[in-house]
């Protein structure tokens, strides 16, 4: 944006702008999603040129961490960076070093380089997914079923680098704003990354409560912070009475946007919705209500629903499913994937 806006103030013509935005865009779109940035505004025309860009690119890199990462690389979507792009840049930070990403980026013309970055990114994310399913399970067996408006967690044996995640399993679990410490390289301290749910300003909710930090910054959903070891009691109760009027009133439920005959299901409504693209914060991907289908066969975690003579196959994260189930189904369509995020029997 701001190589944008100096471009723009330095009078470039639509020619050399256009030059520009198709080098960085697709840096700052996967950047953009990858970080939980508002896709509003000049973000999201940036972000929607980037993913134009990126399926044009010529990067060795690129080119190679799209195959490996994305349901169709030649049409990558925002889904395809917010869980497959973006966990394997942000893995080599999180499990070594940022270097092993950067290594990928710089093989813009050397295939055998490119290939090897890419293994290794796929490694460490395999890694990384380990991990914290591990530290997640031990998270959740200490915080209980006395889950508070806002939650704070102290990890003591946690790496730095997973916090973020873990947070963000929380709020994904538990519905409520969630802040997870690690133990930092400096004595007494600690530091930790924070995740919200929809409608609550995490940077906005934590400021009152500045003077138990020695740094904390972010934005309405994503924060980082720095404070004593010996605060993290204090910063709990006063972080869990904060969130007590506005979390319980938050609600996490996806609602319909309209109801779907899937016999509308055709190319012409995927291509609508590809106008709508990128989905990220800020410009959720839409869900429509199914009624009156069956559930006619499971295959681990996808399932496919029938309406009449028309079927879609959705994947099931949250919601158990079984062949058979009769009833209205909630269905989230986020770029090419269709994820079922309710059911209510008929």
């Amino acid at each position: 944006m701001f190589a944008w806006a100096l471009a723009l103030k330095a009078g470039w013509n639509d020619t050399k702008i256009e030059r520009l935005l198709s080098c960085c865009s697709p840096y700052a779109a996967i950047a953009s999603i990858a970080d939980c940035v508002p896709l509003l505004h000049g973000t999201r025309t940036l972000a929607r040129l980037g993913l134009v860009e990126l399926s044009r690119s010529r990067h060795k890199g690129l080119q190679r961490l799209l195959k490996s990462a994305c349901t169709d690389p030649a049409q990558p979507d925002s889904r395809d960076v917010a869980f497959g792009v973006a966990p394997r840049i942000n893995a080599a930070g999180r499990m070594t070093h940022p270097a092993e990403a950067l290594a990928l980026f710089e093989a813009a013309l050397d295939e055998e380089a490119a290939r090897q970055g890419v293994d290794r990114l796929n490694h460490l994310n395999q890694e990384r997914r380990r991990t914290v399913k591990l530290h997640f399970e031990e998270l959740v067996e200490s915080v209980g079923s006395n889950v508070p408006a806002g939650l704070v967690v102290y990890r003591e044996m946690s790496p730095k680098g997973i916090a973020g995640l873990l947070a963000s399993k929380c709020v994904e679990r538990y519905a409520v704003p969630s802040i997870v410490l690690v133990p930092s390289t400096t004595p007494g301290q600690v530091v930790g990354s924070g995740r919200s749910v929809s409608g609550i300003d995490l940077v906005e909710t934590l400021r009152p409560l500045g003077e138990l930090f020695l740094r904390f910054g972010g934005h309405a959903q994503a924060v980082g912070l720095t404070m004593a070891v010996d605060r993290i009691e204090e910063f709990r109760e006063k972080f869990a009475q904060s969130m007590e009027p506005m979390a319980r009133g938050s609600s996490q439920r996806l609602h319909a946007e309209a109801e779907l005959p899937l016999s509308f299901a055709n190319r012409y409504f995927f291509d609508q919705l590809l106008l709508l693209e990128p989905f990220g914060e800020g410009n959720r991907p839409p869900a429509f209500s199914i009624r009156m289908a069956e559930i006619v066969s499971v295959r681990n975690k996808w399932a496919r629903i029938r309406q009449g003579r028309s079927s879609v196959e959705v994947l099931c994260w949250d919601v158990q499913v079984t062949e058979q189930m009769k009833g209205d189904f909630l269905v989230e369509f986020y770029g090419k994937t269709r994820i079922l995020r309710g059911f209510t029997p008929r």
